[in-house]
């Protein structure tokens, strides 16, 4: 992935976040896979980007975390969308459609 492209993966990747806990509650090493997995591995966010991503996301109210239990000693921490983030994520979602309607008036011949 070239520079432009990490640059334009890092400015959304709160929303594809967003979008990808819409679904369901996900752990981290899960939101990286799906990430990864759903955009045909376009999208490769390191952990080093993801997990203090996550931390602000949910300083801001827009994601909370709690601690699962993943066998008999080890524990997980599990992150969920919560409504002000699907509040959030509608709006970007609808900013985004406006953003793309307008870029592909000037790109399609």
């Amino acid at each position: 992935m070239g520079m432009l492209e990490r640059k334009m993966l890092h400015g959304n990747a709160e929303t594809l976040v967003l979008a990808l806990l819409a679904s369901q509650s996900q752990h981290g090493y899960q939101i990286r896979k799906e990430l990864a997995t759903r955009s045909r591995h376009n999208f490769q966010l390191a952990f080093g980007r993801l997990y203090p991503l996550l931390a602000a996301m949910e300083r801001r109210a827009l994601v909370t975390s709690r601690l699962v239990k993943a066998g008999k000693s080890r524990e997980r921490r599990t992150f969920k969308i919560t409504a002000k983030g699907l509040a959030e994520l509608r709006t970007r979602k609808q900013k985004w459609r406006q953003f793309s309607d307008a870029m592909n008036l000037i790109l399609k011949p």
